[in-house]
């Protein structure tokens, strides 16, 4: 038997554990009340006690914060639905308070020392949270689709329903509300434990529960009645970006996964599987958090088997500094400008999971950097000199240890076990962007166990961890052609042992990534100084590597795309820098016959379409633009935009101060549309001068080859 998947009834008070066996699946109920704990003054027992709501009061030990001696507080079960009534209400008298807002489940899961996807025998636990080798459950998996009735235009929720797709199961050329019960009908018969889809929580399950409700039919997806979520999504702020979340449709006693989420996208069913189990996180709820929420799950988790509560409003304010310690401190990452131009016979080394090994190794936490019990310290961290405790082994340090651990072995493993490398891949995958986050949320002001010191504490060894490597490396006769935060490419013979002699000095493994053929490093336009992270180049093995041009941009067109590609795929065909330099006139033939498509107009519509993430709502916008235009004819379509959400569009006339002509929402496009053809001109020159600029082709001189206006000479590129 297994842990399928555990829901909680906020008006019932009632934990639903859904256990999968080879009979079926069936829901285990119990009523759980959720534990608060209160600071405050003795007295204060009674009239918490007495409140409504509280089922349970009584006095326990807990730290109420990472390192601190337990201390008595107000332990109190309460119902779910009055959490928040009673927490404001004694905020307002000046209590702490703590575990407020965690989720009753994993409160439930934690208590009972069980986790999703649980090996179980009878109600005892037969499993280890932490195992690499586990049994999964033999899941029925099914993929839902739907196809709305119409031809052309934007399809919206007023459009009825045209073929529903539920497997094997095709729904179509019937009465729209027969076709809603024939899927009832057909998701009971065949009892899925896991429903897929491709955009189930944008689209697929908003849009049928739509239709269903129009015909006052009772869609039932899950294996009991489904709740919908209340409300719209939201729009929020992620690593200088504004995204847009929907709300997820959840199923009960079933599992609804979303393909285009990020979690299941990065990690796959296995992946996920995996994830669930050492977080604690039931998979639906988990497909649709970030990977730094995936983080903090485990930082709770960690603190509340240690007896450590969680402040609900943490205000952990930053130290005092003067302008001259912020300026030292605040300092972020190293960077090398790289060398701008093509380099031949280059190497790549990283060091793996640099700023997780940096907290784990130097015991880097919230707790640790700037301990009250170790201030005469010998640990200080580089350049600021902060103290780091040494008696005591930070939480950050315990929860990432493990994941760093086991992302080795999944690597490990891919090489080891060639028959189950793509599971172990997809494993190593999701976690590595755990660990990517949680240097990240080590900085983030709202992190429950972030701290601005532990931040600049990171990227301080980070720095002189570089630097030492880059001493090394120029000491045993390398050259520096770039480097950026964890990562060098440098020239010289063999590079295994500066990796060798790096990894056995800092402590942390430098491995070698790549060897490259060529790598060309690309510079800004705007002022020549190289680029940070654009580049290309060919290893050894014939792959090409590409960062940062266009072609690796989800906002590029087809025809963009498809033109570097192309150039790409004929400067690949080079072994050595003087064949790369013979062959950049034919790739500047396959510009010269992409800009003849554009201005003969030959090319489809579909292979011109933008496609961008809007930062604000169509009226706050202060300028006129494409996204403007594009939100305006969405609007006239029925259809607002709010930030974060992704347009798409096509140049018609730029140049048009109308909303109406400057831009074409793909599904208004006809066979009478006509695009831009100086601006797609304009686009695919810019797209060559991306690749061509190190070797003097700016977009101005691309213009006057494609006019006719230079002739070729080969012998220009053979110096």
């Amino acid at each position: 038997m297994f842990l399928l998947d555990i829901r909680y009834n906020p008006e019932s008070s009632t934990i639903t554990k859904w256990i999968k066996d080879d009979k079926g699946c069936k829901p285990v109920r119990e009523v759980y009340y959720p534990k608060i704990y209160v600071g405050g003054k003795p007295e204060l027992l009674s009239v918490i006690a007495s409140l409504p709501g509280v089922k349970d009061a009584c006095f326990d030990e807990k730290s109420t914060w990472l390192g601190r001696e337990p201390e008595k507080v107000i332990s109190s079960k309460v119902e779910s639905t009055s959490i928040y009534n009673i927490a404001s209400m004694l905020e307002a008298k000046g209590c702490s308070l703590y575990d407020i807002d965690l989720d009753p489940v994993r409160q439930y899961l934690l208590e009972y020392d069980l986790f999703p996807a649980a090996r179980l025998k009878g109600d005892i636990l037969d499993d280890s949270q932490n195992a690499l080798d586990y049994e999964v459950p033999e899941l029925v998996s099914t993929e839902l689709s739907v196809t709305p009735d119409r031809d052309k235009g934007i399809i919206t929720m007023h459009d009825p329903i045209g073929r529903i797709t539920l497997g094997d199961t095709v729904i179509e050329n019937g009465d729209e509300a027969e076709m809603i019960n024939e899927l009832n009908r057909a998701v009971v018969h065949a009892d899925p434990d896991l429903i897929l889809t491709e955009r189930g929580d944008s689209f697929e399950l908003p849009y049928l529960h739509h239709r269903a409700a129009l015909h006052d039919i009772d869609l039932q997806l899950g294996r009991e009645k489904d709740i919908l979520p209340e409300g719209e999504g939201k729009s929020y702020f992620s690593y200088g970006r504004i995204l847009y979340k929907h709300k997820g449709y959840l199923l009960s006693g079933r599992l609804h996964l979303d393909r285009s989420i990020f979690v299941f996208r990065e990690g796959g069913l296995l992946g996920l599987i995996d994830l669930s189990r050492i977080t604690g996180i039931p998979m639906q709820e988990l497909s649709r958090l970030s990977p730094g929420s995936a983080v903090t799950a485990l930082q709770v988790n960690q603190a509340l088997r240690d007896g450590v509560l969680v402040p609900w409003k943490r205000n952990l304010a930053e130290y005092w500094k003067t302008a001259e310690e912020l300026l030292i401190a605040d300092r972020g990452a190293l960077v090398i400008e790289p060398k701008v131009g093509l380099h031949e016979n280059a190497f790549e080394i990283d060091f793996a999971s640099l700023f997780p090994n940096i907290m784990v190794k130097h015991n880097i936490s919230p707790e640790t950097v700037l301990c009250g019990c170790c201030p005469d310290s010998e640990k200080r961290v580089p350049f600021t000199h902060y103290n780091i405790c040494q008696q005591h082994t930070g939480l950050i340090p315990r929860v990432l240890k493990p994941l760093i651990e086991r992302r080795m072995t999944y690597k490990r493993r891919i090489i080891e076990c060639p028959s189950r490398a793509e599971e172990y891949e997809m494993k190593q995958n999701i976690l590595k962007w755990l660990l990517v986050t949680s240097f990240g949320y080590m900085g983030f002001n709202k992190a429950r166990f972030g701290r601005i010191e532990c931040h600049e504490s990171i990227t301080a060894y980070g720095r002189e961890i570089l630097l030492r490597t880059i001493e090394l490396a120029d000491d045993m006769g390398f050259e520096i052609l770039h480097g950026i935060v964890d990562s060098l490419w440098v020239k010289g013979p063999e590079p295994e042992k500066l990796c060798e002699l790096a990894s056995r000095e800092i402590g942390i493994p430098l491995e070698l990534k790549g060897e490259f053929r060529w790598i060309v490093f690309l510079p800004n336009k705007s002022n020549g100084v190289g680029a940070l992270n654009r580049y290309y180049g060919v290893m050894t093995n014939g792959k090409l590597k590409v960062r940062g041009i266009e072609t690796r941009r989800s906002d590029t067109p087809k025809l963009i795309s498809n033109m570097q590609d192309a150039m790409l795929g004929k400067l690949a065909e080079a072994k050595t820098a003087s064949e790369f330099y013979m062959k950049i006139p034919e790739a500047i033939g396959i510009l010269r016959e992409y800009t003849r498509k554009v201005l003969d107009n030959e090319c489809e519509l579909s292979d011109l379409i933008f496609k961008t993430h809007v930062s604000r709502g169509c009226d706050e916008y202060r300028q006129f633009n494409n996204q403007v235009a594009a939100q305006k004819q969405l609007r006239q379509e029925g259809i607002e935009t709010m930030a974060g959400q992704s347009i798409r569009y096509i140049i018609t006339d730029h140049k048009s101060r109308s909303w109406q002509k400057r831009v074409m929402i793909p599904e208004l496009a006809d066979e009478n549309t006509q695009y831009d053809r100086a601006k797609y001109y304009e686009h695919l020159l810019r797209g060559a001068e991306s690749m061509l600029l190190p070797f003097g082709y700016t977009e101005e001189r691309l213009d006057e080859i494609m006019k006719g206006n230079i002739q070729k000479d080969l012998l220009i590129f053979a110096g």
